[in-house]
């Protein structure tokens, strides 16, 4: 019979379930299961490793594969991670079990399994980076070398480049870490080598690549110079294969807006303040001592303390001693408590009358010193005196305070002094450091790039290039000096560094042609060669004063074309020799060699290198690498370029651009000068292998030496003139509103009666100025009233040599980039920027204008427009100028599209608007004022939208009825230049103007030029009360008026304030039209009274009260 168990289990209609469908374990439970095997497994492997302590053999590593492979491949972050991660742990915490025991294993895991190398543990981080956490240099290296060993298989590749570009949860990734610790050379080099571009460029927390860390100045070491060149290589490398304009790890800026360049720069800056600061307090501890040691020596009463019937000589404490002795003035005695407490009282009292903070710091230290010896001696039991022949014993604690301060200051001074050697030492690799990035960076980018690379905005406004442009081709030097600056302190500022000069015929003049011709006739007998051309020297002599030293590319037209005079060679050898060129483009035919071989030849080699001099072999050519030749077509000028003694003695020459002569003018065909040519190339490089055997032999064939010497073959390309690319024409033009030049009758009373009132304001100005800072002895007021208003003008540049600007035009910034290149501010496209320049000096001579040139593009429809993002970028511009005024005589229509470049011409403009800027732009030429016509655009009230008024007032037909401000003279404005430009001259020298007639603009946006200038006048007139009343009461002692707060200029240039200025000036009519002359010409017949000889001082006292008077209804404008 069956049990009762066995019949319930034959029973069970679960009966065979599982067996019949052989359904799996409970998924986690298998997880679970296979967590706990490998975490077994895993700790067991540990085990063996620690207890076998050596792989030493293919055998060992055998055995330990076969008890475990199963458990090799794998990873947990609950456990240590995988085994790579355990070995790692296992070296840094086992003294006995070095990196080289366990190299085989290490090699053998990565070959097995590359993907451990992207395996976590519970930190969050993959091997590599664990190993240089841990300062494992050796396993970092293992892995990498395995992995690039077996390149053949891409699991391996792909495994190492996730493995560097992976971050850590702190942000970084293996390459920001091996720069934040001291890591072996070799191991930091085998990363950079094997590292994508991608983890190159990879960003932490802090927007930082890993070259941020790389270049930090902390560690800058001759080691670190070679990585540095490394990541150089990589970028060049990285350049190449791209083949475009994308951006590499060192284009990146950092959060801060850095680059790897300023990086450094900061960071050395920070450190060098540090050791500076040291070494100052290091000095004035030791004048302490210094002084404290003088004391001590000096002669005085003589007494022991406690005694009795003696008193203790302390020299007594107070300021002069304070700073004569220091604080071990009274270490030679001690006070009563009765001298100290009058010592201590004194001391204040003269702290309370004109002591600094600091001092009585130190005074109030002394003190507390004093009076705690006086504690400790007055407690101290009296002792009887003893008998002859007694020995006492004495503590001199005081003197062994002393010892120790003495050796204490001895140990800060020699810690100072290493200090500042080291920091010596580092800045000498830090430079040549900043040399290598900035040629580097120079010769692979274009010129937006690299200012942005080297000054980021650029607020002192650094040319790194020298474009003539535009300018005029025959001036007078002593006037482009004047524009421009004579040295590195006036005008133009330069890097020493040029990405390229670019120079056309240019005829100079030196005081004059009658002048000049005389100097020639009597200098004719005694210098050679006075066919030859010398207007060259002028520039390369003044480039070499505002401190250039360096040109990357140069452009010097000199053909000769026309029967103009061309250099001689003596004037090119002169211009060049105290250069370093590395492209060379002279635009001469048949350029003499031995004039190329002087270029640089007089060079201070301190400029090529910033190391040691003694171990320099100067080599004043060395950097000459692309040379643009003009050939004739004579062989024998090809012949004499080969030569040995020629162009094969240049070592870094690369290539040469050989321009053949116009097919017309030469007297071979095309198929013979191309066989000289190929010639004239085998001569050439036979030469210079030649040369680089011989050099080679001289330095014993080192492999440093070969790869030095240069001496390489060269390239040459034969190009025809007529495709010469050097000669680039440029589009000069630009969208602005519309100027109409048109003849007309000029009878605008508004331009009358400020033409007149600019007249009489620019002497009172200068007069005010001068007599205020007479009386405070130069010294100025607080809120700067005596500097000049700025009026940033944002336009297509501004003509520095029109002589109607006079010397009030600053250097100014451009964004008008092209073809990696960039036009410069001090000249203009169309002449539309010179125009509203000379608009704002025209009603206020006083002003500095702060040129800003905009980049123009074609649109879809062909017309050329402003580019959004460069506008932006000119407004801001001119906020870090702290421009007071910025005049926009231009209306850009916006699409009603979201777009990125129209949310930072939000951005930018918002912050203008938030400051509160006097902001100035034109109406539309057509229809009305939209929120998508800006700049203004939905911030009309907060700016000055400017219309064109005719002579009588009335709105010119274009101007939009709704949304302007103000209208102003905009139709036949007089543009007067007749006469004025005596720095030009013509072919026979006698001075003429680049505009000969009279010209008459027309348009808002002249209008809104002369509403800039109006601004910044109104400015002035606030300005001059202020300080006119200041001067006034202190030399008459009698009160001048109602003084205008010394704040007054800022407050009447808010946006609101200046619009009710203007209408105080005279009635507003229905048209919006100001009659300003209701007011000026008033203060102008004021200001002309003043100015008479037979003035008194009351009388001028009088007008000047009545000039203040006018200030103040100015000035009244401003709400409180």
């Amino acid at each position: 019979m069956e049990s009762d168990s066995e019949q319930d289990y034959r029973d069970d209609p679960n009966d065979g379930f599982e067996d019949e469908f052989d359904l799996p374990e409970d998924v986690n439970d298998v997880h679970t299961k296979r967590e706990e095997n490998y975490e077994e497994r895993f700790k067991a492997a540990v085990r063996t490793i620690k207890v076998k302590r050596k792989f030493e053999n293919e055998n060992d590593i055998n055995m330990f594969f076969y008890e475990y492979g199963n458990t090799a491949g794998g990873s947990s972050p609950k456990v240590a991670g995988n085994l790579l991660h355990a070995l790692i742990d296992v070296v840094k915490h086992t003294d006995d079990i070095k990196s080289k025991d366990v190299e085989l294993l290490v090699r053998e895991l990565v070959r097995r399994h590359p993907e451990l190398l992207n395996k976590l543990n519970k930190d969050g981080h993959n091997p590599i980076f664990m190993a240089i956490r841990a300062s494992q240099h050796q396993l970092v290296e293992y892995m990498i070398s395995t992995c690039t060993k077996n390149k053949e298989q891409p699991v391996n590749g792909q495994s190492l480049n996730s493995a560097l570009s992976m971050k850590v949860p702190g942000g970084e990734t293996c390459l920001h870490a091996v720069f934040k610790e001291r890591f072996n050379p070799g191991t930091v080099k085998l990363l950079i080598e094997n590292a994508s571009d991608e983890a190159l460029s990879i960003q932490d927390h802090d927007g930082k690549t890993p070259m941020h860390y790389a270049i930090s100045f902390k560690e800058c070491t001759d080691v670190r110079a070679r990585l540095i060149s490394l990541f150089l290589q990589r970028d060049l490398a990285a350049i190449q294969n791209k083949r475009g304009l994308q951006a590499t790890f060192l284009d990146i800026i950092d959060n801060s807006g850095l680059s790897v360049y300023r990086e450094h720069q900061n960071t050395r800056a920070i450190i060098t303040n540090k050791v500076i600061k040291l070494q100052q307090a290091v000095e004035s501890t030791k004048q302490d001592q210094s002084d404290a040691s003088k004391l001590s020596r000096e002669p005085g009463p003589q007494a022991s303390v406690g005694y009795p019937g003696r008193a203790a000589a302390v020299r007594p404490t107070n300021e002069r001693d304070e700073e004569r002795y220091g604080r071990n003035a009274n270490r030679s005695g001690v006070l009563d408590e009765r001298e100290a407490l009058r010592q201590r009282k004194k001391a204040e009292e003269a702290a309370g009358r004109d002591a600094s903070r600091s001092r009585l710091t130190r005074l109030s230290e002394l003190d507390e010193k004093a009076v705690h010896l006086v504690v400790k001696v007055n407690n101290a039991p009296h002792q009887q005196e003893p008998s002859p022949n007694t020995s006492v014993r004495r503590t001199n604690t005081a003197n062994s305070d002393a010892f120790h301060d003495r050796e204490k200051g001895r140990s800060s001074i020699d810690t100072a002094q290493k200090n500042i050697s080291k920091l010596n030492a580092r800045t000498k690799i830090s430079d040549k450091i900043l040399l290598d990035l900035k040629l580097h960076y120079m010769r692979t980018r274009t010129v937006e790039k690299v200012i942005n690379f080297l000054y980021g905005t650029n607020m002192d406004d650094i040319q790194i290039s020298f474009d003539y442009d535009s300018l005029p081709r025959k001036i007078l030097w002593r006037t482009f000096l004047e524009r421009f600056g004579t040295d590195k302190n006036s005008g133009l500022k330069f890097d020493n560094v040029l990405q390229y000069v670019t120079l056309p015929q240019v005829e100079v003049r030196q005081k004059g042609r009658l002048a000049d011709q005389e100097a020639k006739l009597q200098s004719r007998m005694s210098q050679p060669g006075i066919l030859g051309r010398e207007d060259m020297k002028y520039f390369f002599d003044w480039l070499h004063k505002k401190g250039v030293r360096h040109i990357i590319k140069l452009t010097v037209e000199d053909s000769g074309g026309s029967g103009e005079k061309v250099h001689s060679d003596q004037a090119i050898q002169e211009c060049l020799e105290r250069f370093i060129v590395e492209h060379l483009d002279w635009q001469k035919v048949d350029l003499d060699p031995e004039t190329i071989l002087h270029v640089s030849s007089k060079v201070d080699p301190m400029v090529l290198t910033h190391e040691n001099p003694k171990d320099l072999i100067p080599a004043p050519y060395q950097q000459l690498k692309h040379l643009y030749l003009r050939w004739s077509g004579s062989n024998a000028v090809l012949r004499a370029w080969s030569e040995p003694e020629g162009l094969p003695m240049l070592p870094k020459l690369q290539r040469i651009y050989l321009f053949r002569p116009y097919s017309e003018k030469s007297y071979d065909n095309l198929q013979w000068i191309n066989k000289k040519i190929d010639e004239f190339q085998y001569r050439l490089n036979a030469n210079r292998k030649a040369i680089r055997a011989q050099k080679l032999a001289a330095a014993n064939n080192q492999v440093t030496a070969r790869t030095c010497i240069g001496f390489g073959d060269v390239e040459v390309i034969p190009t025809d003139l007529d495709n010469d690319k050097n000669k680039e024409v440029s589009n000069n033009t630009s969208y602005f509103t519309s100027s109409t030049l048109v003849k007309g009758v000029n009878s605008h009373r508004w331009l009358g009666s400020t033409a007149r009132f600019a007249s009489e304001m620019v002497p009172f100005w200068q007069n005010t100025v001068k007599e205020f800072l007479e009386m405070r002895k130069n010294q100025g007021t607080q809120e700067r009233i005596e500097d000049d208003v700025v009026v940033a003008l944002i336009d297509d540049g501004v003509d520095m040599f029109d002589a109607t600007l006079d010397n009030h035009v600053l250097e100014g910034k451009s964004f008008d980039f092209h073809d990696g290149k960039i036009r410069p501010p001090f000249s203009s496209a169309r002449g539309h920027g010179t125009v509203m320049a000379s608009m704002i000096l025209r009603i206020c001579p006083m002003a500095k204008v702060y040129p800003i040139r905009l980049k123009t593009y074609q649109n879809e429809s062909g017309k050329n427009t402003i580019d959004k993002d460069y506008a932006a970028r000119a407004i801001q511009a001119a906020l870090d100028k702290k421009a007071t005024i910025i005049s926009m005589s231009w209306t850009l229509p916006m699409k009603n599209i979201k777009s990125d470049s129209k949310a930072r011409l939000d951005a930018v403009l918002k912050k203008a608007v938030d400051s509160r800027v006097l902001m100035f732009c034109s109406a539309p030429d057509e229809g009305k004022f939209t929120d998508l016509d800006y700049p203004s655009g939905p911030w009309r009230d907060r700016f000055f939208r400017i219309g064109a008024a005719r002579a009588d007032g009335t709105v010119f037909p274009w101007t939009p009825d709704d949304g302007i401000t103000y209208v102003l003279p905009g139709v036949d404005v007089i543009k007067e230049q007749a006469g004025r430009r005596s720095f030009e001259t013509n072919s026979s020298g006698d001075a003429v103007s680049r505009e000969m007639d009279v010209k008459y603009e027309t348009g808002s946006s002249v209008a809104t030029a002369l509403a800039a200038g109006l601004a910044a006048m109104i400015i002035y007139c606030v300005k001059a009360s202020i300080l006119a009343v200041k001067t006034a009461n202190q030399n008459k002692g009698s009160v001048v008026g109602i003084a205008i707060p010394d704040n007054g200029a800022n407050l009447i240039a808010d946006p609101d304030a200046m619009k009710q200025a203007f209408a105080n000036l005279g009635n507003v009519t229905p048209n919006k039209f100001v009659q300003v002359w209701e007011e000026l010409d008033r203060v102008s017949e004021l200001l002309e009274a003043s100015r008479g000889r037979d003035s008194s001082a009351d009388i001028k006292l009088k007008q000047v009260e009545g000039f203040v008077e006018f200030g103040r209804k100015l000035w009244n404008s401003v709400k409180y």
